[in-house]
């Protein structure tokens, strides 16, 4: 996801960096703090050798994939209560770039996704796969 926002690796890595760091603070599994180091490592490998993705450079993000997404990551490591309706949007909006107002809404009133959020969900649901995550996000194959 950081990639499609165009975010420098070494930003990347920071991110991920911290991201990590809270999980692992939260004594998430080591699975998924692996996964992570991986991610890390990757890209400070990949991070010397400049890459032409331009299937990255036409990948659309939206807000409400992009929100869905991320809150599945943090309630998967269990950093999501009830009463965190502005402590998740703003490290969400950290991350992201949006408006956490704008996720928060999201968050408080989910719409649903639809088939024009298939190829966003296809990619994000991917990448998780090949993290090894059971994460997946869904949408309304019917609408």
């Amino acid at each position: 996801m950081l990639e499609q926002h165009n975010f420098p690796s070494q930003k990347q890595i920071e991110l991920l960096q911290v991201l990590n760091y809270a999980l692992c603070v939260k004594h998430y599994p080591q699975d998924i703090c692996s996964i992570l180091d991986r991610k890390i490592q990757l890209l400070k490998l990949s991070a010397d050798t400049p890459q032409n993705n331009n299937e990255t450079d036409k990948a659309k993000r939206t807000l409400k994939v992009t929100t869905d997404a991320l809150f599945a990551i943090l309630k998967k490591a269990g950093l999501v209560t009830e009463n965190d309706n502005t402590k998740i949007p703003k490290l969400i909006s950290y991350l992201t770039n949006f408006s956490a107002e704008q996720i928060r809404q999201r968050l408080s009133n989910p719409d649903e996704l639809t088939s024009y959020h298939r190829p966003e969900i296809e990619n994000i649901n991917n990448i998780f796969k090949e993290l090894n995550s059971n994460i997946s996000i869904s949408y309304n194959k019917h609408r």
